[in-house]
This record gives structure tokens, sequence and C-alpha cells, in this order.
């Protein structure tokens, strides 16, 4: 996800389902999604604006995943 995108566009809340973390951990070193290690939470903590963030939410980060995995098994890498 992108944090500063989110704050830039004035989104009070995010609710999430994996982590940066752990969409590393589906991607490897994917030359599409080169991640970084700087977690939403650390972002939102040094806004002006407060942005609530919910998650990783339990009951939704199988279906995350998967989602996850069939978008990255089609892009090659």
């Amino acid at each position: 996800m992108c944090a500063g995108t989110a704050y830039w566009a004035n989104i009070g809340r995010v609710v999430y389902g994996m982590s940066e973390h752990q969409l590393l951990q589906e991607t490897g070193n994917h030359a599409e999604n080169p991640t970084m290690s700087v977690p939403s939470r650390y972002v939102f903590d040094h806004c002006q604006k407060p942005v609530e963030l919910i998650g990783p939410v339990e009951e939704i980060i199988a279906e995350t995943v998967a989602m996850q995995r069939s978008f990255w098994a089609t892009r090659g890498g």
C-alpha cells in the first residue's frame, strides 16, 4: 500500500489485509514490486493530519494473500 498516496488523498482511515513485510515474502525480489521496509504505521505517525490505520485484519489476511499470489503469478519476474 502507498501510505503517502492515502495521506495526500485525504483518506482518513486505511484498512489492510497484509503488511509490506508479508507482501515482500510473497513477491520476493520482484522487479515490478520494489518494496520498501517502511511500515505505513511509521509514515502515518509522522503526518500532520491523523490517519486511522486498521490491520492487518485477521479475517481478510488469507483472501488478501490469495489475491496477491494470483496477481503476481501473472506478472512473471
